[in-house]
């Protein structure tokens, strides 16, 4: 069990080369990247916060409700209750929230993923739907043709 609380960003973060486009956190990255930044890459935590600085980092509007059954579950835990950090990790600058719309949910629905989690489904018919890299460590979504992703 992953005991995380929020973190605050101190400083600005390592001068990068420029890189563009916008990034989608699945949700365990969205928590590590808030909670523990530690356990990302280092590479990729330096990507990130370049595009929070840009407003290019995105979280589906899945994601909040992902991370509150995971906590009501007891199989995430925070050193705050959970509506108290998620009402914070919402409120971090620079991290812009994708709402559920209805292509996205078509979208969803004829996704041949070779899992029915709906949350990874809607995770990954944002990204597709918005263009943007999904940032998994989940090797199924990975695996899926047509969704671009980083994790190393």
């Amino acid at each position: 069990m992953h005991k995380s609380g929020l973190r605050a960003f101190l400083g600005p973060p390592p001068r990068l080369l420029p890189r563009w486009g916008t990034y989608l956190l699945d949700t365990h990255t969205w928590v590590f990247y808030l909670a523990s930044p530690e356990t990302l890459p280092l590479g990729l935590w330096q990507v990130l916060e370049e595009a929070r600085e840009r407003e290019a980092l995105l979280v589906s509007a899945i994601t909040p409700w992902e991370v509150a059954v995971l906590a009501r579950k007891g199989r995430i835990t925070f050193s705050l209750e959970a509506r108290i950090w998620l009402k914070q990790a919402l409120e971090v600058p620079g991290i812009r929230v994708v709402p559920l719309e209805a292509g996205i949910a078509l979208e969803a629905a004829y996704l041949d993923l070779p899992h029915p989690d709906p949350a990874d489904r809607f995770i990954a018919a944002t990204a597709l739907r918005r263009g943007a890299v999904l940032v998994t460590e989940d090797e199924r979504l990975r695996a899926y043709p047509g969704v671009a992703t980083i994790w190393d």
